[in-house]
């Protein structure tokens, strides 16, 4: 099956495009921490306040046959000037509930997304994470 890609937009405060500054893994949970592409000064932080399943932080340049489907189906525009997006069908699920052996089927789980300026961070998780906008 074809990865469907949406824009998620959990809130109305965010900025289009944003860089990653760090991501912290840790007893309270998987944050990512963002900077706004236009101006470092806002900032976002997206909380995964409990455990999620699985995460992964990938260099832009090692995604290129995602970055290239992306512009085959929606084009330029679509990923490249946005950051947030929820993937169904998404070879990383479908790795994942593979090398469960298939226990990964037994909840609901998001692919959540996150196409930044210079890296992708995915992460799957059984729910919506908290966005904080403002200073971190």
């Amino acid at each position: 099956m074809k990865e469907i890609w949406e824009r998620w937009m959990p809130t109305n405060d965010l900025s289009p495009k944003y860089y990653v500054d760090s991501l912290t893994d840790s007893i309270d949970g998987l944050k990512i921490y963002l900077s706004d592409s236009r101006d470092e000064k806002k900032k976002a932080e997206v909380i995964f306040d409990c455990s999620v399943h699985a995460y992964r932080s990938t260099d832009e340049g090692f995604m290129l046959k995602t970055i290239n489907n992306l512009d085959k189906q929606h084009g330029t525009h679509f990923y490249s000037g946005w950051t947030f997006f929820k993937v169904k069908n998404s070879d990383y699920m479908q790795w994942l509930v593979n090398s469960s052996f298939e226990i990964a089927l037994s909840e609901e789980l998001i692919h959540f997304s996150f196409l930044a300026v210079d890296s992708v961070v995915d992460v799957i998780a059984a729910y919506e994470p908290k966005i904080k906008i403002g200073p971190k």
